[in-house]
């Protein structure tokens, strides 16, 4: 994993970029965008491999064929939309130092990351080939029932990318009725959208959406499937 840093619409964001060890320029490989969560925010540089995507990159590397783009945003208090510049500065660094497929990049995060994945999907439709947002919400504010005048914004931007969402049903800290109402607004504009909703789960529903091969092959089998035409 390699650490830097970009600056961009007046942030700074420490990132880590994970390169498969049979990583060749000779091919060209698909990428994901990795949002973290409001506990791995800081400039540590670090600490948003520790939860989510980096930890199951690190327990099964093989089932992980993707150059990783890693952000950390410093204020917890922020949301990932309020480092938007900066973030899709980080891709383009990353598409000037490897050979990425332009046809197959991702986005993908958890908690407000999963809203930076709805949130930075819809804004920048045209850039990835499918969404995996986990725990995310709509709007600005997870604490409030679900956005629903957000949740159609979103909706109609995103309609046209594969969207496989995750929620634990036992979250008490962002409410699965958050992605519901999402992913009910995409189905509603005649979107390709699917949901995975785990019984009994807390907050923490990413441990298990990354590492569960047992759903359609899991998150990485299903993201390979996905390209842009």
């Amino acid at each position: 994993m390699l650490c830097g840093s970009v600056t961009a619409g007046g942030s700074t964001l420490k990132t880590v970029v994970y390169v498969p060890r049979d990583y060749t320029p000779t091919k060209a490989w698909p990428c994901i965008v990795f949002l973290h969560g409001m506990g791995e925010s800081g400039d540590d540089g670090l600490k948003q491999v520790a939860q989510g995507l980096g930890s199951a990159i690190l327990v099964d590397q093989k089932r992980w064929p993707f150059v990783v783009v890693m952000p950390q945003k410093p204020d917890a208090r922020k949301n990932w939309e309020d480092y938007d510049e900066a973030v899709m500065v980080a891709l383009e660094d990353a598409r000037k130092t490897y050979t990425i497929d332009d046809r197959r990049i991702y986005l993908s995060g958890l908690s407000q990351g999963g809203h930076g994945t709805w949130e930075l999907g819809a804004r920048h439709a045209e850039v990835w080939a499918a969404l995996v947002p986990i725990c995310g919400f709509g709007g600005t504010d997870w604490s409030n029932g679900p956005d629903r005048a957000a949740a159609a914004s979103i909706a109609q931007r995103v309609k046209g990318l594969p969207i496989w969402a995750f929620h634990g049903e036992a979250d008490d800290v962002v409410k699965p009725e958050h992605t519901r109402v999402l992913v009910d607004a995409v189905k509603a504009q005649g979107g390709e959208v699917s949901a995975t909703y785990y019984p009994g789960v807390g907050h923490n529903s990413w441990d298990r959406a990354y590492r569960d091969e047992r759903s359609s092959g899991g998150i990485a089998s299903w993201l390979l499937s996905k390209r842009k035409p």
